[in-house]
C-alpha cells in the first residue's frame, strides 16, 4: 500500500511539473494578448543593437580588475541585441554550445567576452536567455543559431570601424570630438538613428563606450516614432550615459597592458 501511494504521488507532481514547463515554454510567452504582460509578449516593435568600444570597456566597470582586451580583438564588438520593454522571456529554452559551433569563429571576433571570469559562451547563453529568447518570437531570430546571425550581420553591414577612421576619426589619448564629427560619420548609413553612450574617466573625460542603434521588428534601421521616447530612456542604462552634448567625445585607443587606464 505505502508503495502504490508513492507510485500515485510521484506521477501526480510529474504531471503538475509537465504542465509547468509547458506553460513556462515559447508558445505561452509570445501573444499579443493585452491580458498578457508585455514582459513575456511579442508586442515589442524595436530593438536596440549595441556595440561597445573595447578600449574604454573597463571605464565603465566598478572593478576595472575583472576586464580583459582579447588579443585578437581591434575592432568595436557586439554588446547585445535587445527587444525593446521584454525581458528573460523563456528560460527554458536551452542554448548550448554545439549549436553555435559554426558561428564560433565570427562570434569570437565580433562577440567577445571581455570578463576575465566568464568565457565567451557564458557571455551569449546570458545574452540569449535575457534578450534571444524574446527576440526569438520573429522568424529571423527564431532559434539560438538564428539569433546569433542575423547580430552578426548587422554588426557586418553596421561597419563603425571603417567610417569612423574614412573620416578621421581614430582613437586617441590627446584628440576629443565633437558631435558633428561623429554624425558626419556615422550619419551616411544610421541617420538620426543611434545614440552614442560616454562614461567619465578619473579626468572627468567624456568617453565614448557604446553606440546603440535602433533596430525594426523586421530587422531594419529605424523604429516607429512611438517607440522613440522609449528608446531615449532605455539608452541611459547599460555601460553609460548618453554622451552631453555640450562637450567633446574622447575615443580612447586600445591598450591590453593597460586596459583600467588606457589613457593616464
Amino acid at each position: 500500500m505505502v508503495y502504490c501511494k508513492s507510485s500515485f504521488f510521484w506521477i501526480c507532481f510529474t504531471a503538475v511539473l509537465a504542465g509547468w514547463v509547458l506553460t513556462q515554454c515559447p508558445e505561452s510567452h509570445w501573444t499579443t494578448s493585452s491580458e498578457t504582460s508585455s514582459n513575456h509578449s511579442c508586442n515589442w516593435t524595436c530593438m536596440i543593437f549595441t556595440i561597445q568600444w573595447p578600449g574604454s570597456f573597463c571605464l565603465s566597470l566598478e572593478n576595472r580588475n575583472i576586464c580583459r582586451i582579447p588579443e585578437n580583438i581591434h575592432n568595436w564588438t557586439i554588446h547585445g541585441l535587445w527587444p525593446i520593454r521584454t525581458y528573460g522571456c523563456c528560460f527554458c529554452w536551452p542554448v548550448f554550445q554545439s549549436h553555435l559551433q559554426d558561428l564560433e569563429p565570427e562570434l569570437s571576433q565580433l562577440w567577445p567576452s571581455l570578463i576575465k571570469s566568464k568565457s565567451n559562451f557564458s557571455f551569449w547563453k546570458d545574452e540569449w536567455f535575457k534578450h534571444g529568447t524574446c527576440a526569438a518570437c520573429v522568424e529571423s531570430m527564431g532559434s539560438p543559431a538564428h539569433y546569433f546571425r542575423t547580430s552578426l550581420k548587422l554588426r557586418t553591414l553596421f561597419d563603425v570601424d571603417n567610417a569612423l577612421a574614412n573620416t578621421g576619426i581614430k582613437p586617441s589619448c590627446n584628440i576629443s570630438y565633437k558631435h558633428e564629427e561623429i554624425h558626419a560619420a556615422l550619419g551616411p548609413f544610421l541617420g538620426n538613428n543611434y545614440v552614442v553612450q560616454c562614461v567619465k574617466d578619473e579626468k572627468e573625460r567624456e568617453v565614448w563606450v557604446q553606440l546603440k542603434i535602433y533596430i525594426s521588428k523586421n530587422i531594419t534601421l529605424g523604429c516607429q516614432k512611438e517607440e522613440t521616447l522609449k528608446f531615449s530612456r532605455a539608452s541611459n542604462t547599460s555601460l553609460g550615459h548618453p554622451c552631453p552634448k555640450n562637450t567633446t567625445i574622447f575615443y580612447f585607443p586600445l591598450d591590453r597592458e593597460h586596459p583600467k587606464q588606457p589613457c593616464p
